[in-house]
């Protein structure tokens, strides 16, 4: 009889354990699949989840609805075309490829991380959608880079003049390296001065902080006067083969148009750079404190890039040519952005900037002397900015 009791007893205890051993693991389950399935990318791509909060919304893509349905608008015809033949990949919707290659570029997440987020895509999958909607983004927004046509420079030219006080600057040119991983084989093209492996992002920016022109993917080993002078553009602007508008009169000499650079450029007729050295007189301290407010406009340019899209926040685990792509596409959404929605997505004037401390500085270029010629135009150009203070 006590045996039967005892038997009894030690079978309750095991079918009580049994069944807190299934409610725990059932816990386990839900908690699983709360978090590691993002519903917002399912059902269609329709994002039904994600348009129940606003604020949710715009952490993951750095835009609102109407933004994000506007810029599918523009590049859903060209994703369809590209889309793959495979399984895998057709079976998601257009929409949320969008999706998932924005989150990836505004939260900086690893690839496998961001596949997960939709059936369990594997890192494969996800680098064709990647270069796909990467593909689909820079041709659909293509026209967000203004042409640099005469037009064009004289409305950059009075924009800079009216609120700098500087006559006939067209943009301010920058750079930075963006750390990637090393290349396979690359004989260290890719190592920078810093010691770590990275591509050079040149750009140029107006008033507004957009782009008008960028050159992604030059080797990090490189110099970057050598990057800006071998692109097609920086040689049409140095070689004076662009429409430049006819030259002003300053102080009774004739000035020609030019853009703004800091110490990573040599100083030449199109291309304007403050004075170097630590002995400098009061003229000259005036005119590089005037420079150097209109080199603020393309540091917040890239302040502005690195901090909505936060794949520059890391290290890019990509070869070379897939950074190239994500660097493009990141810029063109900036202009986009800056243009559709630029209350939300660039810094209200009352705020400030975010520093920008993961782009790297390019390397200050000491090669060589001006010409004459170049050093008579900043001077004409010293005295015209001293007698306006």
């Amino acid at each position: 009889m006590l045996g039967s009791r005892r038997a009894a007893t030690v079978l309750a205890f095991g079918m009580a354990a049994c069944v807190l051993e299934l409610e725990r693991e059932e816990k386990i389950k839900q908690r699983r699949k709360k978090y590691r399935s993002r519903p917002y990318l399912k059902e269609s791509g329709k994002l039904e989840h994600l348009l129940q909060s606003p604020t949710l919304f715009y952490e993951n893509f750095h835009m609102s609805e109407v933004t994000f349905n506007a810029l599918f608008g523009l590049v859903e015809k060209t994703l369809l075309s590209k889309r793959s033949t495979q399984p895998e990949t057709t079976s998601i919707p257009p929409k949320a490829e969008l999706g998932i290659i924005l989150q990836f570029l505004s939260t900086g997440e690893l690839k496998r991380h961001s596949g997960y987020t939709y059936n369990h895509l594997n890192t494969q999958d996800l680098q064709l959608i990647l270069e796909r909607v990467c593909d689909a983004i820079c041709e659909g927004l293509k026209d967000e880079f203004p042409k640099w046509t005469t037009e064009n420079m004289l409305r950059w030219s009075e924009e800079f003049k009216k609120k700098f006080k500087i006559p006939n600057c067209l943009g301010i040119v920058g750079g930075k390296h963006v750390a990637i991983k090393k290349p396979t084989n690359s004989d260290e093209l890719f190592l920078n001065y810093k010691g770590f492996h990275s591509v050079l992002i040149l750009a140029i920016c107006d008033i507004s902080y957009r782009f008008t022109y960028i050159d992604a993917g030059a080797f990090g080993n490189g110099g970057e006067q050598y990057a800006f002078t071998k692109s097609k553009f920086g040689n049409d602007l140095l070689s004076d083969k662009l429409p430049f508008p006819q030259d002003s009169m300053l102080n009774g000499h004739e000035a020609p148009y030019f853009i703004v650079g800091n110490d990573a450029f040599p100083l030449h007729m199109r291309l304007m750079k403050q004075y170097y050295g630590k002995h400098l007189d009061e003229k000259e301290q005036v005119f590089n404190a005037k420079l150097g407010e209109t080199l603020r406009c393309i540091e917040n340019a890239f302040a502005i890039l690195s901090a909505r899209w936060m794949a520059f926040q890391r290290t890019l685990p990509n070869q070379p040519y897939e950074a190239q792509k994500i660097i493009a596409t990141c810029c063109y959404l900036h202009n986009f952005l800056m243009r559709e929605s630029p209350k939300t997505y660039s810094i209200t004037p009352d705020s400030e900037i975010p520093p920008n401390t993961v782009m790297t500085e390019l390397r200050p270029c000491r090669r060589g002397r001006p010409h004459d010629f170049c050093k008579k135009l900043r001077n004409n150009l010293r005295e015209y900015l001293n007698s306006c203070v």
